[in-house]
């Protein structure tokens, strides 16, 4: 595996995901190492140096990159795609553990532009759209969506960030070796990418932990809303607030928003001022055990997000535990909620709908035991890993036997 970021150095699900592919195929026997730089994270994070990972963490083989000079690379990497140290290292690692699979995450300031690897089967997942997008996103600064980015490198300084010269021209739409088999995971990731001339090999769904079965609770207990997600514009977290605040006479629920982001003073501001503090709680990160406890109890997850989402990690974390969404209609959302988790739908940033879907949840709590097994369902039939570990094994086995038959001719 090789990841820009990889827990605890993380920001995104996109790594999440890497930690749990990697834990899923060591549970199963396989030998697998993940080649990450933490350097990264910490110059994202304006943290000090830390001890990095070396050698094995819950049977995974970590290779941390070592630079002395992080925020350096990371700039030279995503303005220029240089990067020699971080390419030679792992073209040293791949000589030295002939790797059967090599599987490209995102490597956004660390590697550049994925190769493909001689002797080994080349994955690349497509967690986000830097395939085909400079910010990765597809959101335009007044967060509309980029259907047919132009003037992608003005959109970057309007957004502040740095320009990546190496995609100038027709570079824009990244283009990978024949070899790496792209895979995506939503049909709406596919198509999107699809339609910019990239290369999809597979759709092939996300997948978290199983938690075990949900446990029973009286719909009395169950009188709490949960948002689980970056405190940004493009999340939707103000969207939420305010249709809380507009419909609060109609219903008794209270809401705990969980995480971190540049909106999180705003958002306390806010509640305090649409008078809600009282039934709103802004924790910030929290640990493992407490998130899965306030989910454990909550009556619904609320997803009002204002981009497209590519696969909703927090929504099939949300199912696992039998907990329905109540999410927008953006990017993947809709094939993850599908029509058997018991979830439901509304137009992103639209208050008057959002809140109209609160008092509807409020109003069939005593449906929240049917709900509750509707997303559990759903997860197990479609979010769970072994479900996703057959269908990666599968595609491998596939190539290697096409493998085989090419060698013959």
């Amino acid at each position: 595996m090789i990841s820009t970021h990889y827990p605890p150095f993380n920001v995104g699900g996109d790594a999440v995901m890497v930690e749990y592919l990697a834990k899923e195929l060591v549970k199963r026997g396989h030998e697998v190492h993940v080649y990450h730089n933490p350097a990264v994270y910490r110059a994202l994070r304006n943290v000090s140096p830390a001890v990095d990972h070396l050698g094995t963490v819950d049977g995974v083989v970590l290779h941390p990159f070592s630079s002395r000079s992080g925020y350096l690379d990371l700039l030279l990497t995503l303005v220029f795609d240089k990067s020699g140290a971080a390419r030679q290292r792992l073209k040293e690692l791949v000589d030295e553990l002939q790797p059967d699979v090599v599987h490209w995450h995102n490597t956004k300031g660390f590697i550049g532009v994925p190769f493909a690897v001689k002797n080994a089967i080349t994955f690349y997942t497509a967690h986000d759209y830097s395939f085909v997008c400079p910010r990765s996103n597809l959101a335009k600064p007044d967060m509309s969506f980029c259907d047919s980015p132009s003037f992608c490198m003005l959109c970057a300084s309007r957004w502040r960030k740095p320009p990546q010269i190496w995609r100038f021209g027709n570079r824009r739409v990244v283009r990978l070796p024949e070899e790496i088999k792209v895979l995506c995971p939503s049909e709406f990731m596919s198509r999107r990418l699809r339609q910019d001339g990239v290369k999809v090999f597979r759709v092939l769904n996300n997948f978290v932990p199983d938690p075990g079965p949900p446990i029973p609770m009286p719909a009395s207990e169950r009188d709490t809303l949960a948002y689980v997600a970056m405190l940004e514009r493009h999340k939707g977290p103000l969207t939420l607030l305010e249709a809380f605040a507009r419909s609060r006479n109609q219903h008794g629920f209270k809401l705990k928003i969980i995480g971190e982001g540049s909106m999180k003073r705003r958002l306390r501001l806010a509640a305090a001022s649409l008078g809600i503090s009282d039934r709103v709680s802004i924790p910030g990160f929290v640990s493992r055990q407490e998130l899965e406890n306030t989910l454990r109890k909550a009556a619904a997850i609320v997803i009002p997000s204002e981009w497209p989402e590519t696969a909703s990690l927090v929504a099939m974390e949300a199912f696992s535990l039998g907990l329905p969404a109540i999410a927008t209609n953006q990017g993947g959302l809709p094939e993850t909620l599908g029509n058997d988790s018991g979830s439901v739908m509304f137009k992103a940033g639209d208050v008057d709908e959002l809140a109209a879907l609160i008092v509807s949840h409020w109003k069939r709590r005593s449906e929240i035991g049917k709900l509750s097994i509707m997303a559990r369902n759903a997860y197990e039939n479609r979010f769970s890993p072994n479900i996703h570990i057959s269908l990666y094994l599968n595609m491998i086995a596939e190539l290697s036997s096409h493998a085989e038959v090419e060698s013959v001719y």
